[in-house]
This record gives C-alpha cells, sequence and structure tokens, in this order.
C-alpha cells in the first residue's frame, strides 16, 4: 500500500500531546469509554504484576481500580521523548516521576496510525530503582 509519508506519519508533537492527554485522562478518573478511541488494535499493555490484551481487557482492569501503576503516574518535566520508527510507528519513552505509592518508572509507547488517527498499542511499565539517599562523611543520611 503507498501512502503519502506527508499523511502517514504522525507528528512527534502530537504523539507528545496524546501521551501527555492519556496521564491527564488517567488522573482524572475518566469513564472508560472515554479513553477506549485511543487504543489500537493489538493493544498490550506490560505491567509489573500483569499483562493486558486488547480492549476488554484493558476495560475491565480499569474498572475494577487496579490502574494505579498508570493513574498515579506523571511523566517529569522534559521526559518524554518520541522517536519516529516507521512511517505509521513511533517510540515515546516516558520517565515518570514517582509519588506517593507509585514507584519511578520508565513506560515505552508504541504509538499507531490507525484510520489516520495516532492511537496506542503498546505501553510497558518498567520500574526504575529509587535514587539512594547520600551520606555525609559522618555516614549521616542527606
Amino acid at each position: 500500500m503507498n501512502v503519502p509519508a506527508a499523511r502517514s506519519t504522525p507528528p512527534t508533537a502530537t504523539v507528545e500531546a496524546l501521551v501527555r492527554d492519556w496521564y491527564e485522562a488517567l488522573g482524572r478518573g475518566v469513564p472508560a469509554e472515554q479513553l477506549l478511541p485511543h487504543l489500537a488494535n493489538g493493544l498490550r499493555i506490560d505491567l509489573p504484576t500483569t499483562t493486558l490484551r486488547g480492549r476488554q481487557e484493558f476495560e475491565r482492569w480499569y474498572r475494577t481500580g487496579a490502574c494505579r501503576p498508570l493513574t498515579g503516574a506523571r511523566p517529569e518535566p522534559g521526559g518524554i521523548q518520541v522517536h519516529m520508527q516507521s512511517p505509521v510507528h513511533a517510540l515515546a519513552s516516558v520517565a515518570v516521576a514517582g509519588a506517593g505509592d507509585v514507584p519511578p518508572a520508565r513506560h515505552e509507547w508504541w504509538v499507531v496510525l490507525q484510520d489516520g488517527v495516532p492511537r496506542i498499542r503498546t505501553i510497558a511499565v518498567q520500574p526504575r530503582p529509587a535514587p539512594h539517599p547520600t551520606r555525609d562523611v559522618q555516614g549521616t543520611e542527606r
């Protein structure tokens, strides 16, 4: 299929906006129906404790309230890096700040252009170790 590159490649800013909007919507606890249109066919979400496949699994999981690894996450300032991988695929690497019971993590997103709209195909949550406190010469933690 020959599609002009100008119409088939999601702009980097559009992918970054999708990522930011997604975290914002999750943080507000929007109904699942508002999130589903942003999910691509073949969806997979890899979390530290489970893997979700498809819109139905995502919807059930989201409705249970077990979605804290995503809903409690916020990208660090300047923490979203988008790399175009093909005319229809983008990889977004997101550094997520830890807060409360949500540890710092790196979220890897694959965004795909489907029906001319960027959609989320994969999110993989990879925990990052929290920074170790520094100690001064006397061994006091700072």
